[in-house]
């Protein structure tokens, strides 16, 4: 296999990854979750917090936030070995403590291939 043919394979999988993590987050999908992240793994908010893995879980699934629509607009991937740098404009439509509220962030996601499979390592949104 070439190295612009492993790039490109990699780089669909992560575009995949991304998406199943948009949908699990939609869906409060715990177990989801779990699998496409790493157990080290950095979530930084646009608003300064940062979680673990745990941390990140259940807040995603818990009660104070529902996400009803998550898009990527402008997605770009770059793979570069086992890691892969995945950009966005994330917009977004949730429901928190009873109010709707429209969001758009940046985003920039690490994504690792661990065993095979890409985890979400870290994460940081910011504000535009």
């Amino acid at each position: 296999m070439s190295q612009a043919t492993a790039s490109s394979s990699d780089q669909a999988a992560v575009n995949q990854a991304v998406n199943a993590f948009y949908d699990a987050v939609i869906g409060k999908n715990q177990a989801q979750l779990d699998a496409l992240t790493s157990e080290h793994l950095s979530y930084g908010h646009s608003v300064g917090r940062i979680e673990n893995k745990a941390q990140c879980i259940a807040n995603t699934i818990g009660p104070r936030t529902a996400w009803k629509s998550i898009d990527r607009l402008e997605p770009s991937v770059q793979v570069t070995g086992d890691i892969a740098l995945a950009r966005h404009v994330m917009a977004g439509v949730a429901v928190r403590e009873g109010k709707t509220d429209d969001s758009k962030m940046g985003v920039l996601m690490v994504w690792q291939k661990q065993s095979g499979a890409w985890k979400l390592l870290a994460r940081q949104s910011y504000k535009i």
